[in-house]
This record gives C-alpha cells, sequence and structure tokens, in this order.
C-alpha cells in the first residue's frame, strides 16, 4: 500500500492533473476581459423641481491642442465635439423609477441650452426594470450601469451634422434632471463621463476632419456641493469623473461590458469605498443574496486591478482552476486511481459553463472552491485519519472547518452542503473509533497473554509487580485516541461554528456601511454589526437582487449572463457542453449501477467498502446540492455544484471501465477516446460563447435563431 500510494504521488497522471488546471486557468485569465474600467466615482445630486435647470456639474472643454504635422512643423489642432458619454454607477431612486441626465452644451459657464443657441443632450432609462411595466417604462432602458452610454440629443432639429465646434461650444452641463416619467429626480453616482471627437485642420468650424477620433481634454469648471461640503471641495471631489479617460468601447460582448449580475457587486463595491457619505432620501442597491466574504473578495480584486471586468472577475477564475484541481486530487484519492482524476480534470476544463462561470464577476465561484476545499480536506481525515494526537495532526480538520465556515459566509444556503460535509466528519469519527477498537483488542490480547505468563512469577513473589509493557501499551492506545477523538471534535468543531460566527463579524466590516444603506438609516443607523452579520447569512435564502429577474434555476443562467439583446442572451444561456451533458448523466447511470451492483452482493468485503465510499461521496453531494438549489437565492451556485459531483461519479466510471483487461475494457477505452474528441469539439465550438468573446449578430441568428 505505501508503495502505491508513493507511485500516486508522483504519477505522470498528477503531473498531468496540474497541468491541466495551469492551462484552464491561462485560458481563462486571457479571455477574463478588459483590464479598462473607471476610477472614483462622483454622487451627481439631483435638483429641486424649482431649479431643476441649475447644472451640478460644469465641464471646461480643451479648445486646442498643439503638435507636429507630418512636415514637422508645429501646428494648432482644434476640436469638433461628437459624442457625450458617461458610465452610470447607480441611481438612488426606487427600482423601476425614470432616471433623467441632461447635458447642455453650451458657450459659456453661465449660459443654458435654451437661451444661448447651445444643444440639449439626454439619457433617460429605468432603475433596472420595473416590476409592473406600462408602456413607456417598457421602453426604457434598465441595463445602463457600469456600461458606457451615450447621451443623445433631445429633438433631430438639435443635432448638429458634424458636431459641435469647441471653440464655440466649450462648456457642457452636467445635470440630474426630473424626468417625465418620475415624480421626482434622484441622485445618481457618475463613475466617468468622456467627451469624444475629432479633431480639425484650421480653426473654423466648418473645417474638414483630420480623420482622428480622440478623447477632448476636459476639466471642472464647477460643481454644485453636496451637503456639507464647500463649492471648491465639491469641484475638487468631481475630477473623479475624468480620471479614467479614453474611448469608450462599442462591442457589447461581456469581454467589455458587465452583466446584469456583475453591476450589483460593483454598486456594492462603489458604495464600500463612499464610506459613511450618504444621500438624504437616497434609495441604495446593492448584493442582497451571496454574504459578505464573497464581496470582499471581489473587492480586493478591484483593488489591485480597478473597477475593470478583470478586476472584478480575477478571483472567481483563480476559485475555478483551484475548484478543478482540487476535485481532481478528492477523485483520485476516492477511487484510488490516476486515470479517474484526470478525467475530472478533462470534464471540468472542457465543460465550457465552468469557464464561463468562472469568468463571471459574482461570488458564485468561490464559495463552491471553498466547499469543495472543505470536503477534500475532511475526507483526508477521514481515509487516513490522525497519525498523532496532536493539533499538528488535525490540521486538515482546521483548513476544513474554516473552509466550510467561510462557504457558508459566502452564500448562506451552502450551509445545506457543508452539514453533508460534517456528515464526512462523524463517519471519519466512526473510523477512527473502529481503528481505537481494532488497536485495543491487539493490545489487550498482548497484555492477557503476558499476564497468564507472569502470573506464577508473581504469585511466588507475594507482592504486586509494576505495570507490564502490554498493560502499558492498552493504556497508551486508551488515551491516544482518547485525545485524538477530542481534539479532532473540538479542532473541526470550533473551527466550523466559532469560525463562522466570528468571521461572519470580521467580513461584515468592510460592508457595514454599504449595509447600513441597504437595511438601515444612514443618519440613524437602528442595526448592530451582529444584525447585519445575519442579514448577510439569510440571504443566501432570502435575498433577491434587483438586477435578477428571478431565481429560477430552469433560467438562472439567462438572468445572470443577461447581456444586450435577445439573441445574446440565449446564447449565453446555452453555453453547457453537450458532451459534458452526456458525461453528466452517464455518471448518474454508473451511481444507480452501483447501487444495484451493492444490493445484490452477498458479502461484503473490502472491494465492496470501497464502493460504497466511491458511491456515496457523488451521490450525496448532488443531492444536497439540488436540495439547497430548490429554495436557495441564485440557484446556480448549486446546480453547478451538482454538475461537479455528477463529473466525479462519471470519471469513477472511465476510469473503472477502461481499467478492465478484457474487450470490454477495450471497448470501453474506444469509447472514452472518441467522447474526449466530441468534448474538445463541442468546446471549441462553444468558446466564444463561454468565453464572453465578440461574434458578429448574423453568426447568432443563424446558429440560434
Amino acid at each position: 500500500m505505501a508503495n502505491k500510494n508513493n507511485r500516486m504521488k508522483s504519477s505522470p497522471a498528477l503531473r498531468l492533473i496540474w497541468l491541466v488546471a495551469l492551462i484552464f486557468l491561462c485560458v481563462g485569465l486571457c479571455v477574463l476581459g478588459s483590464f479598462r474600467g473607471t476610477g472614483s466615482a462622483f454622487e451627481l445630486k439631483a435638483q429641486g423641481s424649482g431649479d431643476a435647470e441649475t447644472p451640478s456639474v460644469v465641464f471646461e472643454l480643451e479648445e486646442n491642442c498643439r503638435e507636429t504635422d507630418e512636415n514637422g512643423e508645429e501646428v494648432t489642432r482644434y476640436y469638433r465635439l461628437t459624442h457625450v458619454y458617461v458610465n452610470v454607477g447607480a441611481a438612488y431612486t426606487q427600482r423601476g423609477e425614470a432616471v433623467t441626465l441632461r447635458a447642455e452644451i453650451v458657450a459659456g459657464p453661465n449660459s443654458s441650452a435654451t437661451n444661448s443657441g447651445g444643444r440639449r443632450l439626454e439619457l433617460t432609462f429605468s432603475n433596472f426594470a420595473p416590476e409592473e411595466t406600462t408602456e413607456e417604462t417598457q421602453s426604457l432602458p434598465d441595463d445602463v450601469f457600469y456600461r458606457w452610454v451615450e447621451l443623445t440629443p433631445t429633438t433631430a432639429s438639435e443635432t448638429y451634422a458634424n458636431g459641435w465646434y469647441v471653440p464655440t461650444y466649450s462648456y457642457v452641463k452636467l445635470t440630474s434632471a426630473k424626468s417625465t416619467l418620475a415624480e421626482q429626480p434622484s441622485n445618481v453616482l457618475i463613475n466617468e463621463v468622456v467627451f469624444v471627437g475629432e479633431k480639425l485642420v484650421s480653426n473654423s468650424s466648418s473645417a474638414d476632419s483630420t480623420g482622428e477620433t480622440v478623447v477632448i481634454p476636459a476639466s471642472v469648471y464647477s460643481a454644485t456641493p453636496l451637503v456639507g461640503e464647500k463649492p471648491e471641495e465639491s469641484a475638487a471631489n468631481a475630477q473623479a469623473l475624468l480620471d479614467r479617460q479614453y474611448i469608450p468601447s462599442e462591442d457589447t460582448s461581456r469581454f467589455h461590458r458587465f452583466t446584469a449580475g456583475e453591476t450589483i457587486s460593483l454598486m456594492t463595491i462603489a458604495e464600500m469605498r463612499a464610506g459613511g457619505n450618504y444621500g438624504t432620501g437616497n434609495v441604495y442597491e446593492g448584493e442582497r443574496v451571496y454574504g459578505a466574504l464573497g464581496e470582499d473578495i471581489l473587492a480586493l480584486g478591484t483593488l489591485i486591478f480597478g473597477m475593470s471586468p478583470f478586476g472584478l472577475r480575477f478571483f472567481p477564475m483563480l476559485a475555478a482552476a483551484g475548484t478543478l484541481l482540487i476535485g481532481a486530487l478528492l477523485v483520485r484519492r476516492v477511487t484510488r486511481s490516476d486515470r479517474a482524476g484526470l478525467v475530472f480534470a478533462v470534464l471540468f476544463a472542457l465543460a465550457s459553463a465552468t469557464l464561463a462561470l468562472g469568468g463571471l464577476g459574482t461570488p458564485l465561484m468561490l464559495g463552491i472552491f471553498f466547499l469543495m476545499l472543505s470536503l477534500d480536506m475532511c475526507h483526508r481525515f477521514y481515509a487516513g485519519g490522525m497519525k498523532r494526537a496532536d493539533f499538528s495532526s488535525a490540521l486538515p480538520l482546521l483548513v476544513s472547518g474554516l473552509s466550510g465556515a467561510f462557504a457558508i459566509l459566502v452564500h448562506g444556503a451552502l450551509i445545506v452542503p457543508v452539514a453533508g460535509v460534517a456528515l464526512l466528519f462523524g463517519a471519519g469519527i466512526v473510523r477512527q473509533l473502529r481503528a481505537r477498537r481494532y488497536h485495543l483488542d491487539v493490545a489487550i490480547a498482548e497484555a492477557e497473554a503476558e499476564q497468564a505468563q507472569s502470573a506464577p512469577a508473581a504469585q511466588e513473589g507475594g507482592q504486586d509487580a509494576p505495570a507490564s509493557p502490554a498493560r502499558q501499551k492498552v493504556a497508551a492506545v486508551v488515551a491516544e485516541y482518547r485525545n485524538k477523538t477530542a481534539i479532532a471534535s473540538v479542532t473541526f468543531g470550533c473551527a466550523l461554528v466559532i469560525g463562522a460566527i466570528v468571521f461572519a463579524l470580521l467580513f461584515a466590516l468592510p460592508l457595514y456601511y454599504p449595509y447600513i444603506k441597504m437595511y438601515s438609516d444612514p443618519a440613524q443607523p437602528g442595526i448592530s454589526i451582529f444584525g447585519l452579520a445575519a442579514r448577510s447569512f439569510a440571504g443566501g435564502f432570502t435575498g433577491v437582487n434587483a438586477a435578477a429577474s428571478s431565481r429560477n434555476v430552469f433560467n438562472i443562467f439567462y438572468s445572470l449572463l443577461r447581456a444586450d439583446g435577445e439573441a445574446l442572451s440565449t446564447v449565453y444561456g446555452a453555453f453547457m457542453n453537450p458532451v459534458a451533458i452526456v458525461a453528466a448523466v452517464a455518471g448518474v447511470a454508473f451511481l444507480i449501477y452501483n447501487i444495484v451492483r451493492l444490493a445484490r452482493a452477498k458479502e461484503w468485503g473490502k472491494a465492496e467498502r470501497n464502493l460504497l465510499r466511491r458511491t456515496v461521496l457523488p451521490l450525496f453531494g448532488a443531492v444536497f446540492a439540488l436540495i439547497a438549489a430548490s429554495f436557495a437565492g441564485d440557484g446556480v451556485l448549486f446546480v453547478l455544484l451538482a454538475w461537479i459531483f455528477l463529473f466525479m461519479a462519471a470519471a469513477d466510471a472511465v476510469g473503472e471501465f477502461t481499467a478492465r483487461p478484457d474487450g470490454a475494457g477495450k471497448a470501453s477505452r474506444v469509447i472514452a477516446w472518441v467522447g474526449f474528441g466530441l468534448l474538445a469539439a463541442m468546446f471549441v465550438l462553444y468558446f466564444v460563447f463561454a468565453a464572453g468573446l465578440p461574434v458578429a449578430s448574423g453568426i447568432i441568428a443563424y446558429l440560434f435563431g
């Protein structure tokens, strides 16, 4: 057995598993998304009904620039403004309420579009989809958050065919105005404002363009102070609107754009950055399903890489690669088959959905990673027990308990599969007690034999003899296993239960202000940090985000990966590799086949016990996951978890049948190679959709129309 374990530790399959995980991670990072994002945000104050035309922020555009022409001479180039883009972070109003942003392009800082010949641009949108739509609100866009959106002229007559000559119109006023579809205007969080135009060959409004489209440099001329601010402080803070200047991409793919589910996480992170600042009467939206730990990790990614698609999705992709590696090693240990572990790694990597969901900037994959790590560490204890009665031997249980606690703190409903991990721990304790019984019986038998040999000598001596080595061994076995059981129980129990309570409070601290804004009154908080931690945990059962159209597990892919256009939504909803689905169904058939074999077994030996362990783990894992998916918020997490456990069963089936030396084994190997070929081919076909790469609308319509 020792030689077999050594061979498994250094087998080529193990190196291939690591290689598959590394390739999966590299491919995932390459298609994760753009590094371009927004910087700091600024809360645009809404004006009252009496002064709705008063600007909130006034920008001054740079009129010209000096550059060298093709002849080496220094020339002055002027600008013509053609587009005004905004990146909206949040609208502080009720869900479904209409919001209007207005930009006036004028000649002077005190001018207005109505009396100076300027032009007015507007953007009217809905603060997420209203629960009850009307003919007016149904036509409003509701997915503008953390996306570049262009402000458009209010009437066709106000449009200049070639834009606006900047030396004439060098000021832009941005206002959160009252919409005709809303009772009152609302404050709006703006991430960035970009003025895009073209360079002119001379200083004439009718001059030809140089053909170069550029971002027109701008500065903040003035800004309306918020409560407690001075005008100069407000103008300095409004410079955040110009801290990430680049030409917005018109690509609507996930590589450059955030999905509906990701905007909720970004809103929460934005409020974390804002801290205790709040607006009177503001209504705040944020992450209400996933717990504090997941949002903290996502915020760390944006802290390192910025508020960009790559920054938000970095740690979820790491978690996906970690889940692949941990799952493959777990399958390899449970089945004692290198081949099964490698098959699981390949299934996970080529399933398409795992790559797509790993590249989703939500805490989804983080929760699965912590759960799989908890299961893997607990199985190490179950399979090998504790070598010594000390806390160093209980380190896997410490990691298992903390990982289970972290999984619960990512999504409260993960407590259901974590309860399954606790059952595995209980089974490990039972195995350890059986080992105690075995070693104790051996020691007692040795003590009885020694006592029978030493009894005549003791009678001749006439006095009590000291405890013999055999009796000392009995006492040592009793003490050792008593200490092992106590240490294991205390370590796992405290790490899981106390760790969940303590870390729930710690991880809720960075989210204190966002939670207060969402669940209480920031002016007079009426809930403690304990209550906020409880709300975070309960969100996995009762929470619903404003961007979520449904919590039903059958259309959860659609709601999470919803992007621009119904056709694209259909594509994102179909990214599970069909061959991987067949493999999962084969896993179900293999579990049923194992149950039948166990039911027909006349005697239970070592082979039957091994088969039982190989069957129970994926079966119970899939059952617990599907039970949680039936009632938990954002059930896609648990659906994906069920797929992973079924992949384990499928990998075990391939490992068992292809290892047979007879004709059935040869046929199984042929079928397996054909299956892997089809799996790879379908992965290539689905790759652009799973990775969120841009696809021509004509191709989408042809394939899925």
